[in-house]
């Protein structure tokens, strides 16, 4: 992949850089050396092609390991498109009116993984807010498998038609899998957040997976998704912190050191089982239950 590619250039510029200021330019031999300039630029150059010619195969290995669980995983078979009403279960209502919930993202928020669209992240994440809340939730899904966050931003948002109580936004993977470029994913990350709060509610966003989990993953791409995906996750935090109406949740830290273990996931070993994207909505479901109750009682105020 050429964005692989374009991270091993800066990876080689950067040695470049730190070769040439350790002697290989007129002035850079220490004099206590007691070697000329030639001398001391034969093994320095010899090591920096030695180099190179290690990094080179190294990058297209990962780039076509990239190019294979892509095409394995990047537009798996989703559930039917979420749009269902959930009541609670267990105790009586206490408010019939309905919390309005919108769900986008990734291949984790359209239900890959599962067999039912009952034990998708959406409905489970609705369950568990109208169990808590003693309220029905309606959850409407707009999430695809494969999506980046400039999918959910151009093709996701323009469908939504009722004006959701909150959102909750669950993307990221992809980007870092393809390596959208830092500058161009903080722009389509920044654009997305305010097309979302535009809609009226507030955003619950989900942090990145724990990528470890997807034991599938062959190395040395996984070091690779898993230097990338520091990045991202960092711009997510960013982007959240001057938003005050996005609450970003870290579900990573809550609970992905339990997709380490057996029965989180699914059988493709990539994505989350329906026992695995229950304990993601246990990590959302706080926050969600928080903005909505903050906006409600904005609204009294009013």
């Amino acid at each position: 992949m050429a964005t692989f590619l374009y991270v091993g250039e800066m990876m080689t510029m950067r040695r470049s850089s730190e070769v040439n200021g350790q002697g290989l330019v007129p002035g850079g031999v220490s004099p206590a050396s007691g070697l000329s300039r030639w001398s001391a630029s034969v093994p320095r150059s010899e090591a920096w092609w030695a180099t190179l010619g290690l990094m080179v195969p190294l990058l297209g290995l990962v780039a076509g390991q990239a190019v294979l669980v892509l095409r394995r995983y990047g537009a798996s078979p989703a559930q039917d498109s979420v749009n269902v009403t959930v009541a609670p279960s267990g105790r009586a209502l206490t408010s019939a009116t309905v919390v309005e919930l919108a769900a986008f993202g990734d291949s984790a928020m359209a239900g890959v993984g599962v067999d039912d669209t009952d034990e998708s992240l959406p409905v489970q994440l609705a369950q568990r807010v109208a169990d808590s809340a003693g309220r029905p939730v309606h959850v409407v899904g707009y999430a695809r498998s494969g999506a980046r966050t400039l999918d959910v931003l151009t093709e996701q948002v323009p469908r939504v038609r009722r004006v959701p109580d909150v959102s909750v936004l669950v993307v990221g993977t992809n980007d870092v899998t393809e390596v959208t470029p830092p500058a161009a994913f903080a722009r389509s990350l920044g654009a997305l957040l305010e097309e979302l709060v535009s809609l009226g509610a507030p955003v619950v966003m989900s942090s990145l997976p724990e990528f470890r989990a997807m034991k599938l993953m062959p190395h040395p791409l996984m070091e690779a998704v898993l230097g990338y995906g520091a990045v991202v996750g960092a711009m997510q935090r960013h982007a959240a912190a001057g938003r005050p109406l996005v609450r970003l949740v870290d579900v990573r830290g809550a609970v992905g050191s339990e997709f380490l273990n057996e029965g989180q996931m699914s059988a493709d070993a990539f994505h989350p089982s329906a026992v695995g994207y229950g304990r993601i909505a246990d990590a959302l479901v706080p926050a969600v239950l928080s903005v909505l109750g903050t906006a409600q009682t904005s609204r009294e105020d009013q």
